[in-house]
């Protein structure tokens, strides 16, 4: 069955909509499972087969590049040779015939200092030059060939990207920016450094708006130049081709010197005491480095380390790198192993760039890798002294997962559910962060300061969020007291890995609570007085026993208000509608000052709800004083004890099971307030 699928996708005419089509039809969904695991399956052995052969074919192109680089060097030396023998038989032809001694060639060292002032002078012309390039040039021996204005094309549309400036030292290529208006000496802005023994020239044919151009390759990227000029673009493929032999020959001559100098050494035994002192070997230092560069291991580890990235086996990098840095932790600090550094110090620069993308946040990648891609990268970096960086893109990174996470919420009408959803996925992405920050930085504390700042931050993007969301609409006092509950237990969740942030979250929420508090207190007020202008003092009648068990049924699981024991003649309720309406708003009133209340709001709290009650009551006593209502006392005072003992007890339950103690306005209110309506009643009675 797997050749099959096999053969079916590898065929020319394949289509996949159609083939996805007809499985979807003919099978069900099993059957569809079974033939996605079999397609993944397929994928995966194909994934692993590619990643063999570019493993596999790039190897071979280190393997042959290494040989041609011996080829090349076998040819210069016997170049090199054979110009001697020309120059030999040359002076032989032109000295004297009777002199007595010929001066076969010149002091070689008279032009040395020359040389090394001409090379001084090239160096200080591009540290003039160029911003940022100063460790370019400190490399020992390093100096400039050749330099030159290009334009640097897109290699795939060939579309101007910029100007540069190239400057080809003896090891390497430089390329710089132009920096535009800008007035001194510096000119341009350091941009890249790529070793001649990484990068291969080649000549692009002139096509339609490409002209005078050529390409150089640097496993695994291409960068495509252009220049004014045919003749400057030969001069240009002509001057690297040879810098690279010149350097390729260098290279080669170093490595064996330092295998002659291993022999040296290992012919003279210091033990001996026969030997001569005059005739003990003396290591110079450049000799020295030699030695400890000539390790065929550490040859490669350049490439090696090119591999590495390219195949973003970023652990085997950073092993590679530590294992050359206790290699030459003893090493002198000679010329040669200072421009080894330098090649090393670049591939780090690479792997570090490698490391930071994975962590930065684009358009076009997924942010849904998961803590363990965020980690490893981390880790690396870590590894590579860059705790900092790594901190810093660590936490962007989650930032972005952040806004990506809300931007995908969808507000489905009901505000209550939106801000679960919306603080549910914010402290859990949080709280998630903490535990990987805490796993990944276990022993760099300085960086803890770091992760608080940035939690406090993303805490005050979703305050903003959620102030826009339930207070800027105007939403119930209902509505804002649930959501304001989901959103502190959730903080509350973070202490859980040592994070308290509940005290942040309360002061950014408090103007606006308050306000929230106050607004509603001045409604209930409001429509208290509203009401008692059209009371009539009249039971309520629900014209059926059916309706009126339905309402206290629905009372009671609304607002716990148990209305049962004041039924009479099957469909009446001994208490007004305005009564009745009344406690299960204040009921409702006093649950959402229980889920607002924190300390600081404690005193508005208790005199949001005695103001509320003593409104209703002030209503009443103002009724008991009209004399239209004389006859109607008995049942107003029938309500305002229903007021005074069932909803302030079951307010003072509400009030003592979150706070944990006893609402003492309301005990003094309930002791006194009966007692004075029920003498005023005394009162106008006596005086009718």
């Amino acid at each position: 069955m797997a050749d099959h699928i096999r053969r079916e996708l590898s065929r020319k005419t394949f289509e996949a909509e159609k083939f996805v089509n007809n499985l979807s039809s003919e099978g069900v969904e099993d059957d569809l499972i079974v033939m996605r695991k079999k397609v993944q399956s397929l994928a995966d052995e194909t994934s692993l087969a590619l990643k063999k052969n570019v493993y596999k074919n790039y190897i071979q192109f280190i393997d042959t590049a290494k040989e041609i680089s011996i080829l090349e060097g076998e040819m210069y030396q016997l170049n090199q040779m054979l110009s001697e023998q020309k120059g030999v038989m040359n002076t032989m032809m032109e000295m004297s015939l009777t002199s007595d001694a010929v001066e076969v060639g010149a002091d070689k060292n008279k032009d040395k200092p020359h040389i090394e002032d001409d090379t001084r002078k090239n160096l200080a012309f591009v540290l003039e030059k160029v911003q940022g390039c100063s460790s370019v040039t400190e490399v020992p021996g390093r100096h400039l060939i050749h330099n030159g204005d290009l334009v640097e094309l897109d290699p795939e549309t060939y579309i101007q990207i910029q100007r540069v400036h190239a400057f080809l030292l003896n090891d390497s290529l430089m390329i710089a920016s132009w920096l535009p208006h800008r007035r001194g000496p510096v000119r341009y802005k350091f941009q890249a450094l790529y070793e001649l023994d990484s990068l291969a020239v080649v000549n692009i044919r002139d096509s339609g708006p490409v002209k005078h151009a050529f390409k150089i390759l640097m496993f695994p990227d291409s960068k495509m130049y252009q220049t004014d000029s045919p003749k400057e673009r030969r001069q240009w493929i002509d001057v690297l081709e040879n810098t690279k032999r010149q350097k390729t020959a260098h290279d080669t001559q170093k490595r064996e010197s330092a295998l002659v100098l291993q022999k040296q050494q290992s012919f003279f035994d210091p033990t001996n005491p026969f030997g001569e002192e005059e005739e003990q070997i003396e290591i110079p230092a450049d000799a020295e480095s030699d030695v400890f560069l000539s390790v065929s291991w550490l040859q490669d580890c350049p490439e090696d380390l090119d591999v590495c990235i390219a195949q973003r086996d970023f652990e085997g990098a950073v092993d590679i790198i530590e294992r050359i840095d206790e290699h030459l932790r003893d090493s002198p600090a000679s010329p040669a192993i200072k421009e080894y550094r330098v090649r090393i110090d670049h591939r780090i620069k690479q792997l570090t760039e490698a490391l930071t993308n994975e962590l930065q946040v684009s358009p076009e990648r997924s942010l849904r890798g998961g803590p363990r891609g965020a980690r490893k990268a981390v880790t690396q970096l870590i590894r590579l002294g860059k705790s900092s960086q790594a901190c810093e893109l660590f936490l962007a990174n989650k930032s972005a997962i952040i806004k990506y996470n809300i931007r995908q919420l969808k507000f489905e009408g009901s505000t209550a559910l939106y801000i679960k959803k919306l603080s549910h996925m914010f402290f859990a992405t949080l709280m998630d962060t903490g535990k990987e920050f805490m796993k990944a930085f276990t022993e760099h504390f300085a960086c803890f300061s770091a992760f608080i700042i940035w939690a406090k931050t993303e805490l005050e993007s979703f305050s903003g969020i959620f102030l826009r969301q339930v207070f800027a609409s105007k939403m119930s006092l209902s509505t804002i007291a649930e959501c304001v509950h989901v959103v502190r237990q959730q903080c509350s969740k973070l202490g859980e890995i040592g994070l308290e942030l509940s005290f942040e979250l309360n002061n950014k929420l408090f103007k606006d609570v308050e306000k929230a508090i106050k607004d509603s207190r001045d409604q209930i007020e409001d429509a208290i007085k509203i009401r008692f202008k059209d009371e009539t003092w009249r039971p309520l009648n629900l014209h059926s026993k059916q309706e009126i068990c339905n309402f206290v049924k629905d009372t009671k699981d609304a607002s716990g208000l148990d209305l049962s024991k004041l039924i009479y003649d099957e469909c009446y309720l001994s208490l007004t509608s305005n009564t009745i309406q009344f406690s299960k708003s204040f009921i409702s009133f006093v649950e959402d000052l229980m889920k607002l209340h924190i300390g600081e709001m404690h005193d508005l709290i208790s005199d949001s709800i005695v103001a509320v009650f003593k409104a209703q009551i002030s209503q009443v006593e103002h009724a008991l004083k009209i004399k239209k209502y004389i006859r109607d006392h008995h049942f107003i005072l029938k309500n305002a004890k229903y007021l005074l003992e069932n909803v302030t007890t079951l307010a003072v339950q509400y009030y003592q099971e979150k706070l944990g103690e006893p609402f003492k306005p309301f005990l003094l209110i309930q002791q006194s307030d009966f007692k004075r309506l029920k003498k005023i009643s005394e009162k106008v009675g006596a005086m009718v």
